[in-house]
């Protein structure tokens, strides 16, 4: 059986370290000289991008990824408890 208590916390911690990569990536879009923010792209919807939605779209992507593997791990795990418990069996 699958433990809830787990697969969120696990998705929690991966969405903040998520969150933290979509923050580097949007810091390292920018160009910084000076006080002055010049974007490498002109356009605006990179420059939309580069604010905020960085940072859910890592979170987002960590939070999925994160319980994703998490129940896939306890899958596992209860599969190869079924395994070695018929193996035992015969």
């Amino acid at each position: 059986m699958i433990n809830p208590r787990t697969v969120f916390a696990s998705g929690i911690i991966s969405a903040l370290i998520g969150a933290m990569i979509g923050y580097g990536a949007g810091y390292l879009a920018l160009n910084r000289h000076g006080n002055s923010q010049i974007y490498r792209y002109n356009s605006q919807a990179y420059e939309q991008l580069y604010t905020h939605k960085f940072v859910w779209i890592g979170a987002i992507a960590g939070l999925l990824i994160g319980m994703g593997q998490d129940c896939v791990l306890q899958m596992k795990r209860e599969q190869e408890k079924e395994q070695k418990s018929s193996q035992d069996s015969y």
